[in-house]
């Protein structure tokens, strides 16, 4: 964590000195950290493994970097000055101390929090200086979004590095309640991530946690955050979303995103332009063909190429989607259940919903706003399978 008497970092493009701790130039965006910290590693106690400094959490094992004690450096040994023999040292006379000044403003301590009131970004949520025009903290230029005018919370923005503070290593650790869990291929724990702060940032380059080994992770992709004594898991409008394991019922909307096993799936409902046309007529005779059954919406099929691919329509009111068992079925996708999941629709109330029906790998879908977490919630970020533990549970 940055102190307060950390100097200012001046950029290499425009020559703007920047508050300590921003990882873009603020009149610019120019990337800083490359260019100020380079060489300087944090090394992990438990695996030995190199970290960047502003990192919390060792990338290699999960190890609480801040948690651990620096190591000790002695200090160098001098030999004393020879005096010559024939001389004789002069004695030194007392030199009474300057008094010290005494300032006019309210002395900061050092268990106090300064957060100024700047622009928040639109992109990662980040508040910056006062005048700034790029996010110190992903670089995105805030004309180009819908920022919130509005700071957030002094106890949102305490963790992050524009606060004035200084917390100690080891009560940092003992504070977390909660923590981040990675889920490992086969099942089993892997790396804990306590949530010590009022909030963590997860991503590929930049925030609190860094996974560099996701290539589907935006630069600052999610966030953990506490409000109130809940805690809610927040999408930093990356790429490829996040996605929340159900639990019972879920209502979808307009352009939901579904994942089931490797299928990632769109809801969509159908205009009215595409609603059934009733039946046809050619010379004044009735055309003859499948009997006609009105579709009320679809699930389309997105691939890694980022485009639509096998377009499924709704008919029924409950269709059911799995493996071997259903309705629509994907045989190939070893993940998916024989029976995995369920889609009803009321046509009364124009109402579609999602339920899993037991599989073996639940069904998520993406989320859109805040999700309020609840012990034991698994929630999948791009190659990354997390759940929501409380501390010592795993």
């Amino acid at each position: 964590m940055w102190g307060p008497l950390s100097p200012p970092m001046r950029c290499p493009s425009c020559g703007n000195e920047n508050r300590a701790g921003s990882l873009f130039c603020q009149q610019c965006g120019t990337r800083l950290q490359a260019t100020e910290a380079q060489g300087a590693k944090a090394r992990c106690g438990r695996c030995g493994g190199e970290n960047r400094p502003d990192m919390r959490f060792c990338v290699h094992c999960g190890n609480n970097l801040q948690a651990q004690a620096p190591a000790q450096v002695p200090a160098p040994q001098t030999a004393p000055d020879p005096q010559p023999a024939s001389v004789r040292p002069q004695p030194q006379q007392a030199v009474a101390p300057a008094p010290t000044p005494v300032s006019s403003q309210p002395a900061v301590g050092r268990d106090t929090a300064v957060a100024p009131a700047g622009p928040v970004c639109w992109r990662c949520r980040g508040v910056g200086d006062v005048g700034s025009e790029f996010c110190k903290f992903c670089g995105a230029r805030y004309s180009e979004g819908s920022a919130d005018p509005t700071p957030s919370a002094p106890a949102e923005r305490a963790s992050h590095p524009t606060a004035v503070a200084t917390v100690t290593k080891s009560a940092d650790a003992a504070s977390a309640s909660h923590q981040i869990v990675s889920i490992r291929k086969d099942g089993t724990d892997g790396a804990a991530y306590p949530l010590s702060a009022e909030q963590t940032d997860f991503g590929r380059s930049d925030g609190d946690v860094v996974l560099e080994d996701d290539p589907y992770l935006s630069p600052r992709h999610f966030r953990v955050l506490r409000r109130g004594g809940d805690w809610f898991l927040r999408d930093l409008r990356s790429v490829n979303g996040v996605y929340v394991r159900l639990r019972g019922t879920h209502v979808l909307e307009q352009g939901a995103m579904i994942l089931i096993g490797q299928q990632v799936l769109r809801f969509e409902l159908l205009d009215e332009d595409e609603l059934p046309l009733g039946p046809a007529r050619s010379d004044g005779c009735l055309v003859f063909g499948t009997p006609e059954v009105p579709a009320f919406a679809r699930l389309v099929q997105y691939t890694t190429e980022g485009v639509g691919r096998d377009v499924h329509y709704l008919y029924r009111d409950e269709t059911v989607l799995g493996r071997e068992t259903g309705d629509i079925v994907f045989t190939d996708d070893p993940f998916l259940s024989r029976r995995h999941a369920v889609l009803r629709f009321d046509r009364t109330q124009k109402r579609a919903t999602l339920e899993d029906q037991g599989s073996s790998n639940g069904t998520c879908a993406r989320l859109r706003g805040e999700h309020a977490l609840r012990v034991g919630d698994h929630f999948r970020v791009g190659r990354h399978l997390f759940r929501f533990d409380p501390v010592g549970a795993s």
